[in-house]
């Protein structure tokens, strides 16, 4: 009896291939993202407010609106380039032997753009003359405002990614003069020339080196220009304060996010090339073949199946990031005393 073409199949490479594909992470961050949000949206109905004065919540609001504007747009923006040069590389355009390191510095660059124009906007329209500024206690800097959780997750992204691209680019090779974008792996006992699989190597790595340099640069100083700036006035210093703290999270989100993006394309380039085990050699009485693994194979592999649940936080980070186009009210606030020790306090 002849099985069925369906019982030939394994499971496992139909769920390797399915994961491989950005869009099917899109979605499932989707799903994640969207349960998040309602989940908070029900929660923050049951905690107890008070009102601020309508003419402080409009001007709160305008002084913050489209910084939570620009924060929504940019994420929009490295999901959209980083799905659409996914998709033109990978299906519409023949890029064969072509070197396409601009596929993993994409969501870099797009992030590293946005923030700069996040940037302008702070320094430019977001950091006018306070009305009667509030003297901070303490001199506030770019980590006033971020949460730690945000700041170690950007930061443990951001090595993650650099100790990658480093480690790769001293494992490529390349041939004469050619760019480092090969891994050699020898064959055992044999003098002919060894596997060169295509690999992230520094032709590939270099220009994710330079974005990520730029992303870390840019956000550091939105950051900074985000908490420096002095509040409007001492009776908006509690909204102003929940205003900062939710941008600051945008940004350090922004840039997790985009690390961890071209993390995830990374691991997947490095776990094909480091999975290729056999050379065929044809000759006149047939084929001859032989067998090579490369010493770190297994940690190819490794990345490889954690590219996908990378690549699926990355995008519930973008997603959470994006909802801010919807805007954030700050005319009713958690109950505060109005007291100057709260006011000081409240403006470190």
């Amino acid at each position: 009896m002849i099985p069925h073409e369906s019982s030939l199949l394994d499971p496992g490479q139909l769920v390797s291939a399915a994961f491989s594909l950005p869009v099917l992470s899109l979605v499932l961050a989707a799903i994640i993202a969207g349960g998040i949000l309602l989940t908070r949206r029900g929660s923050a109905r049951q905690r107890g407010r008070v009102r601020l004065d309508p003419t402080e919540a409009r001007g709160v609001g305008a002084r913050y609106r489209p910084e939570h504007r620009a924060l929504g747009i940019t994420a929009l923006a490295v999901i959209v380039a980083f799905v659409t040069e996914n998709l033109l590389t990978g299906y519409a355009l023949d890029m064969y032997d072509v070197v396409s390191w601009w596929r993993y510095a994409t969501p870099i660059f797009a992030a590293a753009l946005g923030l700069a124009v996040l940037l302008m906007i702070v320094v430019g329209r977001g950091s006018a003359p306070a009305e009667r500024p509030v003297i901070p206690a303490v001199r506030r800097t770019w980590l006033s405002f971020s949460t730690r959780g945000a700041c170690v997750g950007a930061a443990v992204a951001v090595l993650a990614l650099t100790i990658t691209t480093i480690a790769a680019g001293f494992a490529s090779s390349n041939i004469g003069d050619g760019p480092y974008v090969f891994l050699e792996i020898p064959i055992p006992n044999e003098t002919i020339d060894p596997l060169r699989p295509w690999f992230y190597g520094w032709a590939y790595g270099v220009p994710v080196l330079v974005c990520l340099v730029a992303l870390s640069a840019v956000g550091a100083g939105a950051l900074h220009a985000n908490a420096a700036r002095a509040f409007l006035r001492p009776g908006t210093v509690v909204a102003e304060q929940r205003a900062r703290r939710d941008i600051a999270i945008g940004i350090t989100r922004i840039v997790t996010a985009a690390a961890l993006l071209a993390l995830a394309g990374a691991w997947r380039f490095i776990a094909d090339a480091g999975s290729a085990t056999q050379l065929i050699i044809q000759g006149d009485s047939g084929g001859d073949a032989y067998e090579a693994v490369w010493r770190y194979a297994d940690l190819a592999i490794a990345g490889g199946w954690l590219a996908p649940a990378v690549e699926i936080l990355a995008f519930v980070l973008l997603m959470l990031v994006a909802a801010q186009l919807r805007g954030r009210s700050y005319g009713a606030e958690p109950v505060v005393g109005a007291d100057d020790t709260v006011v000081a306090k409240a403006a470190r």
